[in-house]
């Protein structure tokens, strides 16, 4: 628990921020406090919502001169923790949600932290481009926690993670100074990288408060398919072939086993199996191209090879945009598929894209010899090595002796990631919940060389102080 804040900080806080920059109110704090999955409980002695850049500024600087802990907070999508508050003033970026420029010549356009990911895709739309970052809250999440944390999602393959759509940012740093940063240039070549410091830093160096980012050209044609398939060595057969054969125009690759598919299937709503027959496991494919009719083509040739090979035993392509979005939820589903099922483990691991069979091989029979009846759902963005490796407690089982085990099954599931060279947090950062865990695991010297850029920037470690070494 952070040391408690002084009733004159809070006091001059309020008075800095005026009516309608900070809340007590119980109500109005709560959804704040629980992360979405009920995980975590926090507290805080005040809410401050600044609207502006000066306004988060005047507030860190109070902080920072009277050495109070900070927790920024974006839409509150984040899985590890990372933006709940323990006892620190709780900072949100809701209310900086300027779009301050979009512009196609440039390709870029620059908008506030706490603008929504689904604004920004609307945002760009409105000019004839597109924002490539796609994560299933995007009607939660905001820029500034997707830069903080550096998210993924499903179109990492192609274009990158949010690190590499990030051509600027203004930000807060922890003495309260103003750094604006917001270029729009694709070449800089004058030193470190300040922004890439930042860019899933989680909050410790500074609060971002805008950021200039890539726009890309929209696409002429798009082709989704969910297809059956034996194996995970078989879904890795088939993203080679298929960023072969369509020269790098894979979209996304998402691989998903039988019983997520089933769960998801099962439980929300209305989705059912594109498919007549079962599988033991399932790849959803999807190509664009800027070319009129050549994602369409293109997927025809992959699948029509793979079926001849004996890659895949069957697919479903889709017909019509409703069905490509149909598809799609069956992927992006499989968080709420699983949640009638009682309680559940999650690890988000990445390793080597060749060593997914293998990693997913070995944690399957280490978690069945250690926890027999546990019910395995791995799924996730194989074509970057993110494997979501999710463990439900057994069907009838005891919901609070699952979750007791939690870390020794993380154990596992962690050793043989590292064995493969992998990483304990794919794209959902470290947070509160992993940064002692990543001590096993990381380079001590590169944990030093950490420690020493936030001791540079915050030496009194006021921002986010339980997340990152």
């Amino acid at each position: 628990m952070t040391k408690p804040v002084p009733a004159d900080v809070v006091s001059r806080l309020k008075a800095v921020l005026g009516e309608g920059g900070w809340s007590q109110d119980r109500d109005v704090i709560a959804p704040k406090l629980v992360e979405w999955r009920g995980r975590w409980q926090g507290e805080t002695p005040l809410l401050v919502t600044p609207r502006s850049t000066a306004e988060v500024a005047a507030v860190v600087g109070i902080c920072a001169a009277e050495g109070v802990a900070i927790t920024p907070q974006g839409g509150n999508t984040g899985l590890v923790a990372g933006q709940i508050p323990r006892g620190e003033i709780l900072l949100s970026t809701q209310k900086l949600t300027a779009i301050r420029d979009v512009d196609p010549i440039d390709d870029a356009m620059v908008l506030e932290a706490g603008v929504t990911l689904y604004e920004a895709h609307q945002q760009a739309a409105k000019v004839g481009r597109r924002f490539t970052v796609g994560v299933a809250s995007e009607g939660s999440c905001t820029i500034g926690g997707l830069i903080s944390t550096n998210a993924g999602g499903t179109a990492v393959l192609r274009y990158g993670m949010m690190r590499e759509q990030v051509l600027g940012i203004e930000a807060v740093l922890p003495n309260g100074e103003i750094w604006n940063g917001l270029k729009r240039l694709r070449k800089d070549n004058t030193g470190y990288d300040l922004k890439q410091l930042l860019i899933g830093a989680e909050g410790t160096l500074g609060i971002v408060t805008a950021a200039s980012l890539k726009l890309q050209a929209l696409l002429a044609s798009r082709a989704v398919a969910i297809v059956g398939l034996a194996s995970p060595a078989n879904a890795i057969q088939l993203l080679a072939r298929a960023k072969d054969e369509t020269g790098g125009a894979v979209e996304a690759f998402e691989l998903m086993g039988r019983l997520g598919f089933e769960l998801t299937v099962r439980n929300v709503p209305g989705l059912r199996d594109p498919l007549p027959e079962a599988h033991p496991w399932y790849v959803l494919i999807e190509i664009a191209s800027g070319e009129p009719g050549a994602a369409e083509a293109a997927l025809e040739r992959l699948l029509a090879g793979a079926l001849e090979r004996g890659l895949i035993a069957d697919a479903a392509v889709a017909q019509t945009e409703t069905q490509m979005k149909a598809f799609w939820h069956i992927r992006e589903g499989h968080s709420a598929g699983q949640k009638p099922e009682g309680a559940v483990w999650k690890h988000d691991v990445s390793v080597p894209v060749s060593k997914i069979p293998d990693f997913i091989g070995q944690a399957n029979a280490a978690i069945e010899k250690s926890f027999p009846g546990t019910r395995i759902v791995a799924f996730g963005h194989v074509g970057d090595g993110n494997v979501h490796y999710d463990v439900l407690q057994p069907v009838g089982g005891d919901g609070d002796a699952h979750g007791a085990q939690r870390e020794a099954g993380a154990k596992i599931v962690h050793d043989i990631t590292a064995g493969f060279g992998g990483s304990i947090s794919a794209e959902h950062g470290l947070g509160a919940m992993k940064t002692a865990e990543a001590l096993t695991y990381k380079d001590p010297i590169e944990v030093a060389a950490l420690r020493a850029i936030r001791g540079a920037l915050d030496p009194q470690r006021i921002m986010n102080p339980r997340v990152l070494f």
